[in-house]
């Protein structure tokens, strides 16, 4: 299958599986692109960390970053557009949906149950991103990481922008 159709599809699937935004849908980008082997891990986690930093939605960043390194700007195309086509249709459908009184009711029970899995979802890409950046595969602890994302987690919580943070993590990171 020529490698355009395949990202297309590959990111249609799970923009149409996946709910709750971009941290929930990482472990499924993961998933689909380090089995195909189109990119290892550790520039997976790379490519995340660029994603984060740059504007937009951290999904459609990945799904962007992908398809350009598979196959340039067309393969960006492919992938971005495969991802948020789901997101389109589904946005169109919920809006008929709430314009009726009993589309509200409806969608607010799918949400009560869909709510705790997206938690779920996140937490998972958190936990596998974290495994990834700060325990090697011969389970070498890196405390400087460690150090590092305790800082990060401190000052996200101090409320400082999370733009400073990546800066002066990037600063520290080229000193050290």
């Amino acid at each position: 299958m020529p490698i355009l159709i395949e990202l297309f599809i590959v990111f249609l699937t799970i923009g149409i599986f996946c709910f709750g935004g971009g941290y929930a849908i990482i472990p499924f980008i993961q998933e689909a692109i380090v089995s195909r082997n189109w990119i290892a891990i550790d520039e997976f986690i790379n490519m995340i960390a660029v994603a984060e930093s740059t504007p937009g939605p951290i999904s459609i960043n990945t799904a962007t970053f992908v398809g350009f390194k598979m196959a340039g700007l067309n393969g960006a195309l492919a992938a971005t557009i495969g991802l948020c086509v789901p997101a389109f249709v589904l946005v169109v459908f919920v809006g008929q949906l709430l314009a009726m009184e009993k589309g509200k009711q409806f969608i607010d029970r799918i949400m009560i149950g869909i709510r705790p899995v997206v938690v779920a979802l996140i937490f998972a890409a958190a936990l596998s991103v974290a495994r990834t950046v700060l325990i090697s595969d011969d389970w070498t602890i890196h405390y400087g990481s460690i150090f590092l994302a305790i800082i990060a987690f401190v000052a996200i919580q101090r409320k400082i922008h999370p733009i400073i943070i990546i800066l002066l993590a990037a600063i520290v990171g080229t000193i050290f």
